[in-house]
């Protein structure tokens, strides 16, 4: 038998693990980057994708400026840096992305840095923000792609070359961690 939860506002917690992403913004001189698990597709045509930031994040306003940004993919041995990111704020911590041992390089198509030890950036138009309650929408219209081509099978990355970061939230901590997803059956 199934039981009900109370609080409706404890929903999101049942849609973890979520792909962990690093979105960077600004400029090469004037970088932010925030850590996120909520982004996610949103069209195909235009390709469209969305990441769900707070307005109290230092990204949101930089974001909000620059009208693009980068979503940066790392993989699974990148845990302990894309944490730092997440939990170190840029307006406190400006080249954060630096002394976590990253290296930012110019993108292809916009402003915005990517990160050169993330196998997958996507570059981001801002669209539009889209004012959902707590988290505010920045939908973002994919203007390039930059893949290794180390682990992509021509279609998306092979799941079994290119282990991603999911995060799922828990009582007592918040868990960064590995799937086993290799195996593409």
């Amino acid at each position: 038998m199934k039981i009900s939860i109370k609080n409706l506002q404890n929903s999101y917690r049942f849609m973890y693990p979520r792909p962990t992403v690093i979105v960077t913004s600004g400029t090469i001189k004037k970088p932010s980057g925030l850590t996120i698990a909520w982004s996610m597709p949103l069209s195909v045509d235009p390709p469209l994708v969305g990441v769900s930031i707070t307005r109290k994040r230092y990204s949101y306003s930089v974001i909000e400026q620059y009208k693009e940004y980068v979503i940066n993919i790392p993989n699974s041995s990148q845990v302990k840096e894309a944490h730092y990111i997440g939990t170190v704020s840029t307006r406190d911590t400006p080249q954060k992305i630096k002394d976590i041992g990253f290296t930012l390089e110019k993108s292809k198509m916009v402003e915005a840095p990517r990160i050169k030890e993330c196998q997958i950036n996507l570059e981001c138009k801002l669209i539009e923000i889209k004012a959902t309650g707590d988290h505010d929408l920045f939908i973002g219209e994919v203007i390039d792609i930059a893949i290794d081509p180390t682990i992509t099978d021509n279609w998306a990355f092979n799941l079994a070359k290119f282990q991603p970061i999911y995060w799922r939230q828990s009582k007592s901590s918040k868990e960064t961690f590995k799937l086993d997803l290799s195996r593409e059956d």
